[in-house]
């Protein structure tokens, strides 16, 4: 083999990867913030889930229909930070424990790509992290 078809060789086994990564920064770059908002409602449930490999803060939000007599939407969404000592963290654990509405504001990720750490996370299912992430509270 001559010394340019093993540099051809090389570059072409480095290309793969690079190529690979790109794309999926791409991807990440993408949905990251696809939207943001606020909901307002009554917390129901702040817990930490998942298997070792996918850690992440569950959390429902109960919004309150606009008449009487209708039904009451959840809504779920997950932190940045699984840390109990996060601020936001000890913020919602609060306003769970006062059973007083609050407003959450939230970011929303499309396809659950924010977080490397999530990449071992199912995408669907019970088990999955929403693609809804609390940013503050208010």
């Amino acid at each position: 083999m001559t010394k340019r078809k093993k540099v051809w060789l090389i570059l072409s086994l480095l290309m793969v990867p690079l190529i690979g990564g790109g794309f999926q920064w791409l991807r990440w770059w993408w949905n990251y913030g696809y939207s943001r908002g606020t909901r307002t409602g009554v917390l129901r449930k702040l817990s930490i889930k998942g298997s070792p490999l996918c850690k992440f803060v569950s959390g429902e939000l109960a919004l309150a229909g606009q008449g009487p007599g209708q039904t009451q939407d959840i809504w779920q969404f997950t932190l940045d930070d699984t840390n109990e000592s996060n601020p936001l963290f000890v913020k919602l654990r609060t306003a769970e424990r006062g059973a007083k509405p609050v407003t959450i504001d939230y970011r929303q990720d499309r396809g659950n790509t924010a977080k490397a750490s999530q990449m071992f996370c199912p995408k669907t299912g019970e088990d999955a992290p929403p693609e809804y992430y609390a940013t503050g509270v208010q």
